[in-house]
């Protein structure tokens, strides 16, 4: 994909290379939410009680962490 927007930007495509390094950084967003999704699923309930997160609030936890970044 870098290939890409590298191309779309030598054409004088800067809002479509835009575009597409924002996607790219939204889809590595998502990798990083879904891989903290998996790891904190994994753990016991009393361990995520040890880092003060209910395991309800396991999705809202990992996509606000990844939006922080």
């Amino acid at each position: 994909m870098t290939s890409l927007i590298m191309t779309a930007d030598r054409f004088g495509l800067h809002s479509l290379a835009e575009w597409f390094k924002k996607l790219q950084e939204n889809m590595k967003r998502e990798k990083l939410a879904r891989q903290t999704i998996k790891e904190l699923s994994r753990l016991s309930d009393h361990e995520l009680n040890d880092l003060g997160i209910a395991r309800g609030e396991i999705y809202s936890v990992a996509y606000d962490l990844e939006e922080r970044r």
